[in-house]
């Protein structure tokens, strides 16, 4: 039954049609209009999770990028408070970096 609530691909009168007709709900007039808000809210749900992921790509994107820095600066004998200042973040960021590196 959730399954038809909440799927995005059925129209609205679908949805009603199948509760009527395969679970026995007697869907009243004002159901439509609840119905859609349910329907509004799974799309703002697949739209919250599409946002997170975006934002994890990110911020893997930028450590990624980090980590990169981090090493080519290592290599060049430079210290962590040196790695640090340079790439304007604090000396635990990179510390955490170095070892997820090791």
């Amino acid at each position: 039954m959730f399954g038809i609530l909440l799927s995005p691909r059925l129209e609205t009168r679908v949805k009603i049609h199948q509760l009527e007709h395969e679970f026995d709900i007697p869907m009243e007039n004002d159901m439509g209009e609840e119905l859609n808000q349910m329907c509004n809210l799974s799309d703002y749900v697949e739209e919250l999770g599409i946002e997170k992921g975006i934002e994890k790509g990110i911020e893997k994107g930028i450590e990624k990028h980090l980590s990169q820095q981090v090493k080519k600066k290592l290599a060049k004998g430079k210290s962590i408070e040196e790695i640090a200042d340079e790439l304007e973040e604090d000396e635990e960021t990179i510390r955490r970096i170095l070892k997820n590196i090791e």
